[in-house]
């Protein structure tokens, strides 16, 4: 069996978490091939099983790329094992509206495309307002406050990924 393990990623958070579920699928005897989709390699969907799907969340959408490639073959998605993922900076922070980003940021991505998936998650990513340039600090000013209203600091670099959440979650495609 080969698994695909298929990201977009901005600044690198959800590259780890695709790398992470490839190594945990990869430890239970299933070979899994990671894909960034940024890079100019175009892949297809069709000789995969399971395919993993995931994205960072940027100003509330899936990056460009792992969109173009649910477009691109959403046809060949359609009744397949898929399981999509998006990892959202501050989901830690905001824990009330998790199981709505939850169905916003990954099931109804997966609606759009006419993808049911197997398994669907939203994992917390990594803040860190001093990568980021004038535009997206703006986008994000909102998560900002919500980090100083709850008692933290963000001028720090906030790693809200929660590794043993993610290793379960990728046993659980075996």
């Amino acid at each position: 069996m080969n698994a695909l393990v298929a990201f977009g990623t901005r600044y690198g958070s959800t590259e780890k978490v695709a790398k992470e579920i490839a190594a945990v699928l990869s430890s239970k005897g299933i070979d899994a091939e990671v894909l960034d989709l940024r890079s100019l390699r175009k892949a297809t969907a069709s000789s995969y099983q399971p395919i993993v799907i995931g994205s960072g969340i940027m100003a509330g959408s899936w990056s460009k790329e792992a969109q173009r490639f649910l477009d691109e073959n959403r046809d060949k998605l359609k009744g397949r094992k898929v399981a999509l993922f998006a990892c959202c900076g501050d989901v830690e922070f905001r824990q009330e509206q998790a199981a709505e980003w939850k169905k916003k940021y990954v099931t109804e991505v997966g609606s759009k495309y006419g993808i049911e998936p197997i398994s669907a998650a939203l994992f917390g990513g990594v803040l860190d307002f001093e990568q980021y340039g004038f535009l997206v600090k703006a986008i994000l000013k909102s998560a900002k406050k919500t980090i100083e209203e709850r008692g933290a600091d963000p001028s720090k670099p906030y790693d809200f990924r929660n590794w043993e959440e993610i290793r379960g979650w990728a046993v659980s495609l075996v």
